[in-house]
């Protein structure tokens, strides 16, 4: 089979951005490619130059210079992620539909959009540690959206600020000793008891697990398979342990 395409030409986009000048070392593929100079982009603007530049000079002033440390010590101390969120940038980890900036008292960037958040990703990532990387933001990107998708009022408004301003941390609870990728099979208990859920079971590997303050849990409620299952947001107490 032969396939033939006509190539045509896009029209530019007067809002694109074209970089006068190399951001950053300029190392090769040390940097996305829209940050060397000439690199024209259909996504990327104005807003998105600003936002990269904030996100860097807050990667080098307060996680670059401690990274060892926090690695030796297997720790990521509580006020990296207040000046995570002082700086502006926390929140913006749970995509620019999620209604975060309306909850904090937080300036979202121009035209939020999911670029946004993969900018701060990347220049996060420049730190050069996973357990950095993951520690500080994944708990929140993956533990917070079904409090924000799903949970009442009254309690996206008890937990989402916490989080989104690094006063609390949240983490996402699926994987279990028994059963990782095969979600439909996992077997933590759920019991209605009165006005309470009771809840037995064991979660593994989950990313800031350890220290959270509020557990997004994926548990059974009904019968063996994917739709006997529900999410419930537990709050650290009497009855949790991690280790």
């Amino acid at each position: 089979e032969v396939f033939c395409l006509n190539a045509r030409r896009l029209a530019p986009n007067p809002r694109s951005a074209m970089a006068s000048t190399t951001f950053g070392n300029g190392v090769p593929y040390g940097d996305p490619n829209w940050y060397t100079a000439g690199y024209h982009s259909q996504y990327y603007k104005q807003t998105h130059v600003e936002w990269r530049a904030r996100c860097r000079a807050f990667v080098e002033e307060h996680i670059m210079p401690n990274v060892s440390e926090w690695e030796v010590n297997k720790a990521i101390p509580k006020d990296a992620y207040i000046k995570c969120y002082e700086a502006g940038l926390l929140p913006v980890v749970v995509g620019p539909k999620s209604g975060a900036f309306d909850l904090v008292p937080a300036q979202a960037p121009a035209e939020l959009d999911y670029f946004h958040e993969l900018i701060f990703v990347d220049e996060l990532a420049r730190c050069a540690s996973g357990g950095v990387l993951w520690g500080l933001i994944e708990g929140l990107q993956i533990g917070l959206p079904p409090v924000l998708n799903f949970g009442s009022e009254e309690m996206k408004k008890r937990v989402a600020p916490a989080c989104l301003m690094g006063q609390k941390v949240i983490s996402l609870n699926i994987t279990e000793p028994s059963s990782g990728s095969d979600v439909a099979s996992l077997k933590c208990m759920a019991k209605k008891e009165g006005d309470f859920w009771i809840v037995n079971g064991n979660k593994k590997w989950i990313t800031n697990g350890i220290f959270s303050d509020f557990f997004t849990v994926a548990v059974r409620t009904g019968k063996p398979g994917m739709g006997g299952i529900s999410m419930l947001l537990i709050e650290r107490g009497p009855g949790i342990t991690t280790k």
